[in-house]
């Protein structure tokens, strides 16, 4: 799926075969696993997503994130994320699940992992330089072990890898530059990060290529270029699919918003203009596509 696919993409999955592993055991390990992006779903507990090789884009909530190489994200599982990629990519994933069963394994020890840095409704995102990355990899290498040969205590050396992985990210996010809202792949990247954050920011603004250029002092030529390159898409292209992705959310969210207000608010002039674009990306009007939802619910 590319970001145009995104779009369309309404079906949220509760992802029960991660919840049935963690009912299991709470601490759970994707290692070295090439995908070609994810379907939208959420899951319980907090996800640490490492991507190892290959590019794409993370979508985590509201919040849109280019992938790369030595990027890692930390986020609530129960925060809809989805991958797109173009082409297969290598990732690592760890899930920690803290239920509030007394009964389940581990459950005294289990409460050291601290998740009270991690935000509720967005994400952590770090760019790893190679020292830092080769240690998250053998990090995860010991826990992989752990998991899969399960000798004697195995369960706390599990428990043991994942409090070591927790703590060395926590302390990089107290660490000033040590959490970052991009990846540090390239200036390119960084400015199509940048600004792809401003426009999800502010979608009720001005957000002309003139007007955005000009606040992140480039050209509008090499604004256009970097963008349909790293987004596959023109700017102008990002930034109706985006307004049109927060019209949907507000009409399945905000039933008593009326369509017009919504228009408003995501930074469309007119209802009628809203609905011509969204009928355009989606082959349905507005009006539809929220009594569709209204009736699925």
């Amino acid at each position: 799926m590319d970001m145009r696919g995104f779009i369309n993409n309404d079906r949220l999955e509760w992802n029960e075969g991660i919840e049935n592993t963690l009912n299991r055991f709470p601490i759970m390990l994707v290692s070295n696993e090439w995908r070609k992006g994810t379907n939208f779903h959420y899951q319980p507990g907090v996800e640490i997503h490492m991507t190892q090789e290959g590019d794409g884009t993370m979508v985590v909530g509201r919040q849109i994130l280019l992938q790369s190489p030595r990027s890692v994200l930390v986020f609530r599982g129960t925060v809809p994320h989805q991958m797109i990629s173009n082409s297969s990519y290598k990732r690592t994933v760890i899930c920690v699940h803290q239920s509030g069963d007394d009964q389940g394994m581990l459950p005294a020890l289990h409460r050291l992992i601290d998740f009270a840095w991690v935000p509720e409704d967005s994400c952590l995102s770090f760019s790893l330089n190679p020292k830092q990355f080769q240690h998250m990899e053998e990090l995860c290498a010991g826990l992989r072990h752990e998991l899969t040969d399960r000798e004697i205590g195995w369960e706390r050396m599990a428990l043991a890898y994942v409090l070591q992985v927790t703590a060395f990210l926590q302390r990089s996010s107290a660490t000033p530059g040590g959490a970052e809202t991009f990846p540090t792949k390239s200036r390119k990247n960084d400015l199509v990060q940048l600004i792809s954050d401003f426009v999800c920011s502010n979608l009720g603004e001005e957000l002309t290529l003139k007007s955005v250029a000009k606040r992140f002092a480039v050209s509008e030529e090499y604004l256009t270029r970097s963008f349909t390159k790293e987004m596959n898409i023109s700017f102008y292209q990002y930034v109706l699919l985006q307004r049109v992705a927060e019209g949907k959310r507000l009409l399945r969210e905000a039933p008593d918003t009326s369509i017009s207000d919504i228009a408003y608010m995501i930074g469309f002039p007119s209802s009628s203009h809203f609905s011509r674009h969204f009928k355009a990306l989606t082959e349905e009007t507005p009006s539809t596509y929220r009594q569709r939802q209204l009736t699925q619910a």
